[in-house]
């Protein structure tokens, strides 16, 4: 526990500490932290402005500007002046959120608020997401059918991937957000209550204010619980990411041109020696690779069925990618984004 600190400061502070240690944070590092104005990411920076002399890092903090809500601006200026507060850099980004998205209005200003952080030139982006935010990813996640790797959810840290996208950190993963909010109130700290949080015509929050409590009535720990569950379910998608590295390194082709015009290729007759489930994690990973979204699952089953049974060339569209197979060769390429 920190010296003088009340017990929910001193947990919340040596819980971040710890992530920072395990992402070998150090006086090298720059650290950009997304400042909303709620009370998560205001903890979050009052957090690693107090660690900053223990760590050494450079710290600076982003803002998105949605313009979605009518209190857009007040969020914006309140940003503004926690950062003057704290004598911290403070960079704006106003983007523009299409109405007509597919996914819908939340994930549309999801990517827009992605696109804009990917801008930032730092080495670790820092979000306020915690216990609580990972329980509902989790179980919002499975009702919609997603796999191993998209019910593991978020990880505390994810080093940069080597393809542009910056590293994260979410130093408050471990804890609830009771213990966020007596952090808050201890410190007397200034932020503001989203009034979109409490519509429960969006997804996210009707499992948060009606989904969830009627689950913990049964399972008053499903919160901790669903937050547990998806450490155990990132160690199964670590696992099957190295399966999938060894399958990789043993299918790459071993002669003079292993490229096609700059993508790996892969010995069909040893993919073919691999069980549908293999293959198909095998494909992932390199869908993963090259910076492609995932296909859907009956797109990628379709894929795999033809690779193990057709015999001639193929073209196999799968999403953002397309699997191309000729003459024993495999391989992916990334179609171009407009």
């Amino acid at each position: 526990m920190s010296a003088g600190a009340t017990q929910a400061e001193a947990a919340v502070l040596d819980a971040a500490a710890a992530t920072l240690t395990a992402a070998g944070v150090d006086s090298r590092h720059r650290l950009c932290c997304a400042l909303s104005g709620g009370v998560d990411s205001v903890v979050l920076l009052d957090v690693l402005h107090a660690l900053r002399a223990r760590f050494g890092y450079t710290l600076e903090m982003v803002h998105v500007h949605h313009g979605l809500s009518p209190a857009a601006d007040e969020w914006m200026d309140l940003c503004i002046g926690l950062c003057g507060e704290y004598a911290l850099h403070l960079q704006v980004f106003r983007v523009e959120v299409p109405r007509d998205h597919p996914g819908g209005l939340e994930e549309a200003a999801r990517i827009a608020r992605h696109a804009a952080l990917s801008r930032v030139d730092c080495d670790w982006l820092v979000f306020g997401h915690h216990r609580d935010d990972q329980a509902e990813t989790v179980l919002f996640r499975l009702l919609r059918g997603t796999g191993v790797r998209g019910a593991a959810a978020m990880a505390a840290i994810e080093p940069a991937d080597g393809l542009g996208r910056t590293g994260r950190l979410r130093p408050l993963l471990e804890i609830g957000r009771e213990e966020i909010l007596a952090y808050a109130r201890e410190k007397n700290l200034e932020w503001m209550d989203d009034a979109s949080n409490d519509d429960q015509n969006f997804a996210r929050n009707d499992l948060r204010h009606r989904i969830l409590p009627a689950i913990e009535t049964r399972f008053p720990a499903a919160r901790r619980t669903l937050a547990r569950a998806a450490t155990h379910l990132r160690e199964a998608a670590e696992l099957l990411d190295e399966l999938a590295q060894i399958d990789v390194t043993a299918a790459v082709l071993e002669y003079e041109d292993t490229e096609k015009d700059g993508h790996r290729v892969l010995h069909r007759a040893y993919l073919y020696s691999l069980s549908p489930a293999r293959l198909s994690n095998l494909l992932r990973w390199e869908i993963k690779r090259i910076g492609a979204r995932p296909p859907t699952s009956a797109r990628l089953a379709e894929a795999v069925r033809q690779l193990r049974t057709v015999s001639g060339p193929l073209r196999l569209p799968l999403g953002d990618c397309v699997c191309y197979s000729r003459q024993g060769c495999v391989w992916l390429v990334l179609k171009r984004r407009d």
